[in-house]
């Protein structure tokens, strides 16, 4: 991958030919087709059709790759720089994404601009492979492979000293006591009148203690539990696959950062899966999540489970901050729903 801090791709208009050329290095790029993917919270994205010259050699070309860029929402562009998921995703494949294996994408290159909140990925692309979808929920499959997955990615860098080091992994959590008291009476007036009772009652306790339930977390929790946390794993940012050679593709690191790996292993269980699929299977699940994390962990079956229980509420106030800090769309109101009532059903069971 190379770094080009001072090219960034604001939007698909300022791309060339040349440019991917040199960028992707298979070839050269007489011509290309843009086609949009997906327009999330915080970002865009566009697959890339390509169009070669001819060329007698036999190095593969790649027919496609895929450009994220910064959303076009003026409020989520805003709120991504501010609290910098944008420059950790850049950063994330720049230097840490050559430690991973059959995980992730290549990335061709990255940059960004932080004067303007602008940046860009262009990465390969993981097509056939489909994303999941968090509304629907994930199937026993789906799960356990996310699960055996999300292990094998946390058990390569828990505990990893250097890593603690890194300033733009370890940056102040964004969410505090004070940002989401002042957040939560605006959910109540947007969300409140479709939740039901004991999830309306079990939110605020969490509003209310949520410094002190993320500090008694962080505590028990302590530095062997520490790792790379992806920071938003569920089905929507993992693509599934329709081969053995990559069956399951991560994306969308930019709330990466040091901290408690239980808290990823927490919220998948929370967003992914359906409240009946996650109480039929549940010990299951947490088995091969343990057993992924491999011989060399320190990590008990016992620590899993302590952890996600403490991590779960966190979750159900991540829900409600993110409801509110992003530009709001149709689909996003019914998977912040979605992904509250799951939550929610996730605590008061393991409680």
């Amino acid at each position: 991958m190379t770094s080009q801090f001072d090219r960034v791709v604001a939007r698909p208009s300022d791309l060339t030919a040349a440019w991917l050329s040199r960028q992707i290095g298979a070839g050269t790029v007489l011509d290309f087709e843009v086609e949009p993917i997906s327009t999330g919270l915080m970002s865009d994205c566009y697959r890339l059709r390509l169009d070669y010259a001819r060329n007698p050699s036999n190095r593969p070309k790649p027919q496609s790759a895929v450009l994220k860029l910064a959303a076009e929402d003026p409020t989520s562009r805003q709120t991504g720089l501010a609290l910098g998921f944008y420059e950790r995703e850049v950063r994330f494949y720049r230097d840490l994404a050559s430690r991973f294996d059959g995980q992730l994408v290549p990335c061709y290159d990255a940059a960004l601009d932080a004067s303007t909140g602008t940046f860009h990925l262009l990465m390969g692309d993981a097509a056939p492979a489909v994303a999941g979808n968090d509304i629907q929920g994930a199937t026993l499959d789906q799960a356990r492979l996310a699960l055996v997955t999300l292990g094998r990615i946390h058990g390569l860098l828990i505990g990893d000293s250097a890593l603690s080091e890194f300033p733009w992994l370890n940056r102040n959590m964004p969410l505090t006591q004070a940002l989401i008291s002042e957040l939560y009476p605006g959910f109540l007036d947007r969300y409140g009148h479709n939740m039901l009772p004991g999830h309306r009652a079990l939110c605020d306790r969490v509003v209310a203690t949520f410094h002190e339930c993320r500090h008694v977390a962080n505590e028990a929790d302590g530095p062997r539990m520490f790792g790379l946390v992806h920071g938003d794993y569920r089905l929507d940012n993992l693509l599934f696959g329709t081969t053995a050679e990559r069956p399951l593709t991560v994306i969308d690191w930019q709330a990466v950062c040091w901290g408690p790996v239980m808290a990823d292993l927490a919220y998948f269980l929370g967003c992914a899966i359906s409240t009946e699929k996650r109480r039929k299977h549940y010990d299951t699940l947490l088995r091969a999540y343990h057993n992924a994390l491999g011989a060399q962990s320190q990590i008990s079956l016992s620590d899993v489970y302590e952890g996600v229980r403490r991590r779960s509420p966190l979750c159900v106030a991540r829900i409600i901050a993110s409801a509110m800090l992003a530009g709001r769309t149709q689909r996003g109101d019914t998977l912040i729903m979605a992904a509250l009532q799951r939550n929610c059903d996730h605590v008061l069971d393991i409680k």
